[in-house]
């Protein structure tokens, strides 16, 4: 059994580090960031009801798998060796039969396809020199958080870059980007922990139809993040009820 593992449960996502009973149970990144309040999600469900906010969370959730698939599936042909043209070609080849089988829409297939091209258009692939690590689970056993990171690579300077995708149908403001910062934030936390190598810069990379919008973070900002995140933690394990969690995995995944 790996050292931890991805719990979806009535309650929400969390991860268990170790094994049985004993094994230590941790809130996702994004479930302890989904509780703060959006001004942004206020706001827009005011203007066009919440059945209408829910349709547009799903249809996103379907858009952002689709990209996120051809990015993985090319980063992967990367990780091999593969040159430019040849992890463009696997992708385009594997990624959707792929998602047909997990049931995903052709157009959504198709929208998802055209957001990771922004990618290629715009040269973002640019800096990287090897890759590290696609969907790689990173914890924090001080902070007790867990998480997916979508792709770590060493670039031209050789550093540990952790990078993270989202797809918008626009571009996004300050809000909803200085929210992904502090994701980024927690993140570089863990990776840092598990490895002991130190994170000079989080990236965020968002593509929509109007093109790519990039923010890289570092330095005191990147140390204001991760201080935030640890802030957010803290404040959501306050309030977390945690024992019917516990319960449903206990009966669920313990043998």
């Amino acid at each position: 059994m790996k050292a931890i593992r991805r719990v979806d449960t009535p309650f929400g996502r969390v991860y268990a580090h170790g094994k049985g009973i004993d094994a230590i149970l941790m809130p996702s990144v994004t479930t302890i960031l989904a509780a703060e309040p959006s001004l942004y999600l206020n706001d827009l469900e005011k203007k066009i009801g919440k059945e209408e906010l829910d349709k547009l969370g799903r249809r996103g959730a379907a858009r952002g798998s689709a990209m996120h698939k051809f990015l993985e599936n090319y980063f992967i042909c990367m990780k091999h060796g593969g040159s430019e043209d040849k992890c463009l070609l696997y992708t385009q080849k594997k990624t959707p039969p792929e998602l047909l089988e997990e049931g995903l829409e052709e157009e959504r297939i198709v929208y998802g396809r055209n957001l990771f091209y922004n990618f290629l258009s715009e040269g973002v692939f640019d800096q990287i020199k090897r890759v590290l690590y696609t969907e790689k689970f990173v914890w924090s056993l001080t902070h007790l958080f867990a998480g997916t990171s979508d792709f770590v690579f060493e670039n031209l300077e050789l550093e540990d870059v952790i990078s993270d995708f989202k797809s918008a149908s626009g571009n996004r403001g300050d809000e909803v980007i200085n929210k992904y910062k502090k994701q980024t934030g927690a993140y570089a936390i863990a990776y840092e922990e598990i490895h002991g190598r130190i994170v000079k810069n989080t990236q965020i990379w968002i593509s929509s139809p109007e093109g790519m919008q990039l923010a890289k973070v570092e330095g005191d900002e990147l140390l204001h993040y991760k201080n935030e995140f640890i802030k957010s933690a803290k404040e959501f394990h306050k309030n977390w009820n945690y024992e019917p969690i516990k319960n449903y995995y206990i009966e669920n995944y313990v043998k």
